[in-house]
């Protein structure tokens, strides 16, 4: 049978569990996908706005922001500043030993313009590269549904830079963590942090670790059992997507920050302006999985209007940079199959 895609994303019947349906000719997941109205995002908007004001200058920082230094995070940052300049806002730039210097200039330069705090979190490269080395030689460490959002590299990553950020706002008593996640990745753009999610997330990622052979005894990856103990009850942080919420074209976005003086990273690799290890990452993923770790964000991209199928096609089937999966798996210790 010849390869059905998808008529309205850019999912195909190749994918592992993806089946068309013939007579609509839509996905499962586009038959059964009810967007968010213009109305609905108002009002999501209007809560979001509604908790800033409710508990903004309460803590040492109103909300941590998880900056990458990327065309997203970068533009998330601005815009929220704009849309809420009173935010007390912590910027915090994970380095993964792989993040470009264009992007940590780029994430520094964000913060000056918008006048909010800049964090570098470090950790010791050789254990960040054993860890990543560790999540690519497995398979089927992470849920299938994490293995459809991402690699298996990125899901280490992301969970790590959660973890972290949970636990530097729950020190700051900081009452919001902010991702710039788009409609294909967050679909949810609230998430109440209850502590008993927390001690989920963090037991679930220590397992997800142990799947593949990392004992964090230390803590330097997880949320530190003692910062959970401290947590009060009462005052635990919100999680919120806005990113999802507003217009989104990419052209617009890089056109805004090519404004503000962000600089394009000269980086061949379409679903990454940030990171170094991306395309190794995506090409590992692909050998295993057969499953290309970006086709469901963009997919729900294209699904929301965001992006038109030519394009949302056009960027899924992209040759990955050679140069870039060579330089990541030299660093990773790893032969590039």
């Amino acid at each position: 049978m010849s390869k059905l895609i998808c008529k309205k994303c850019i999912l195909d019947s190749d994918i592992p569990g993806i089946t068309i349906n013939e007579e609509s000719g839509l996905c499962q997941f586009c038959e059964s996908y009810t967007p968010l109205s213009s109305e609905e995002k108002k009002k999501y908007l209007g809560i979001i706005e509604d908790l800033f004001t409710e508990h903004s200058g309460k803590g040492e920082y109103d909300a941590i922001f998880a900056l990458s230094g990327g065309k997203d995070s970068s533009y998330a940052l601005y815009k929220l500043k704009k849309e809420y300049p009173f935010l007390n806002i912590l910027a915090v730039q994970f380095d993964n030993a792989f993040i470009s210097d264009t992007a940590i200039a780029n994430a520094k330069k964000m913060c000056e313009i918008v006048g909010c705090d800049y964090f570098k979190l470090t950790m010791e490269e050789k254990r960040l590269c054993d860890t990543f080395r560790k999540a690519a030689e497995s398979t089927n460490a992470y849920s299938k549904f994490a293995r459809y959002r991402a690699s298996d590299i990125c899901n280490t990553c992301i969970s790590i830079i959660k973890q972290k950020l949970i636990e530097q706002a729950i020190i700051h008593k900081t009452p919001f963590i902010i991702f710039a996640f788009t409609s294909g990745q967050a679909p949810n753009p609230i998430i109440d942090l209850q502590v008993n999610f927390i001690k989920w997330s963090r037991n679930i990622f220590e397992k997800q670790l142990q799947n593949f052979g990392v004992e964090d005894k230390d803590e330097i990856f997880l949320i530190k059992n003692e910062i959970i103990k401290s947590i009060d009850k009462n005052t635990t942080p919100i999680m919120l997507h806005p990113l999802c919420l507003w217009d989104y074209n990419e052209d617009d976005i890089l056109k805004t920050l090519a404004d503000l003086g962000w600089i394009s990273p000269k980086i061949s690799d379409s679903n990454s302006t940030n990171c170094l290890l991306n395309s190794f990452a995506c090409h590992n993923h692909i050998k295993k999985y057969q499953i290309h770790p970006y086709a469901f964000d963009i997919a729900g991209l294209v699904r929301s209007g965001d992006m038109t199928q030519e394009e949302g096609l056009e960027k899924l089937n992209k040759e990955l940079s050679k140069p870039l999966m060579e330089v990541a798996a030299k660093k990773l210790n790893m032969e590039l199959e």
